[in-house]
């Protein structure tokens, strides 16, 4: 809701995005400032949101700023459901401003007002997308929605989104990360074995639910945790083994499937655009990796994978 000069006005999303008021309650539209005039000089605007093929996973490269559990998430959103991207940001020619539908703790819808000056400032911290890598106006989507999620956690966005990066730039929660971008926690798939059931049964079991989150169009990402280590490897000093992957993280998933020696493997993308320096001999440059689901079961490693709404 805005505060206007004493009047109390509310905006339905879909006719927020056309650029028509109505009276329909539920959205709260936090905005630096009252001016709607246009700013001075605009230097991102719809042409800049998307590449030639529109959202895309590769559009992310965290950088300086520890979100991965969100910029993996809408790396996922945009692999498996890149319409939704879409539907989430708009821009008004008039203000210079994007719109960005987000949601709060409780999955409802929040319209956070994106400016000029904060994407720039987005691109000064090294956020979530490829333009503060390339020099390029675009594609912009990532930091547009990282600058919004940021402004939806600073309790005074007119001095700045210090509060609100501080607030989401230091690790988060997958589910949460979820919850803002779609409005739904989604379900967490995590490896167990049941009574008398064996380890292939079982990988058999968490397989087939990341397949068919993946076949229906879900979003999926992998929270990873450090690897167990066997008693006679603390003893000796030994790390273990290692399954490839930055501990403590999160990526986009992009694939469940069974290799030519009928092993589970699944393909994930770092948010970081690359997979050097993780320092557990499996570094490459490219930005995606095949991990053995069994691998990723016997250490530990996989904490849980997050699968969100269908389309």
């Amino acid at each position: 809701m805005i505060e206007a000069a004493g009047v109390a006005t509310r905006f339905n999303l879909d006719s927020l995005l056309a650029g028509t008021s109505v009276t329909t309650p539920g959205f709260r539209i936090p905005i630096d400032g009252g001016g709607a005039a246009k700013p001075a000089e605009v230097r991102f605007d719809a042409a800049d949101l998307y590449g030639a093929k529109g959202p895309q996973a590769a559009d992310i490269r965290q950088d300086a700023l520890g979100d991965c559990y969100f910029v993996a998430t809408l790396g996922a959103l945009a692999q498996q459901r890149p319409d939704a991207v879409r539907g989430m940001i708009s821009f008004d020619a008039r203000t210079g401003n994007f719109t960005v539908r987000l949601h709060d703790g409780d999955g409802n819808p929040q319209l956070v007002q994106v400016t000029q000056a904060e994407l720039e400032d987005n691109l000064a911290r090294q956020g979530g997308s490829t333009a503060d890598n390339t020099g390029l106006d675009g594609p912009i989507w990532p930091a547009v929605a990282e600058t919004a999620y940021a402004k939806m956690h600073d309790s005074n966005p007119a001095d700045g989104l210090t509060e609100g990066y501080n607030a989401i730039a230091n690790g988060g929660w997958p589910q949460d990360a979820m919850q803002a971008i779609t409005g739904d926690r989604g379900d967490e798939i995590r490896y167990s074995e049941g009574f008398f059931e064996s380890e292939n049964s079982a990988l058999d079991r968490m397989a087939g639910q990341v397949d068919a989150a993946l076949s229906n169009g879900r979003p999926v990402t992998l929270w990873t945790v450090p690897e167990n280590r066997s008693l006679w490897d603390r003893i000796r000093g030994n790390e273990g083994t290692q399954d490839g992957l930055v501990d403590n993280h999160v990526y986009t998933v992009q694939d469940v499937h069974k290799n030519a020696d009928g092993e589970w493997m699944v393909t994930v993308r770092n948010p970081w655009s690359t997979n050097m320096n993780v320092g557990e001999g499996h570094d490459t440059a490219s930005a995606t990796m095949e991990v053995p689901l069994r691998t990723l079961a016997d250490t530990g490693g996989a904490e849980a994978f997050t699968a969100g709404p269908a389309r």
